[in-house]
């Protein structure tokens, strides 16, 4: 699974990183934290800066999940199939 490494990494130290960066932007490669920043962009311009086209993961720390929504999905512009 894509990213399995970087969303185990990120549950294995959420406790640390809510301490640190609660509402903060994290950028993680592999095992290892890169960086906190304010906003996604801010992540995701680092990120690929650093890693090109390679995968990274950027997370917002947050104590809840939170849930993405695509407004043409739930509107029914846009139509899902199993």
């Amino acid at each position: 699974m894509p990213l399995e490494k970087e969303l185990a990494f990120y549950e294995q130290h959420k406790a640390e990183l809510l301490k640190h960066y609660e509402g903060l932007y994290v950028l993680i490669k592999g095992n290892e934290l890169i960086g906190a920043f304010t906003s996604e962009a801010e992540a995701y311009q680092a990120g690929v800066e650093r890693f090109g086209t390679e995968p990274f993961l950027i997370k917002r720390v947050t104590k809840e999940e939170e849930v993405g929504l695509i407004p043409a999905l739930s509107l029914g512009v846009l139509h899902a199939r199993a």
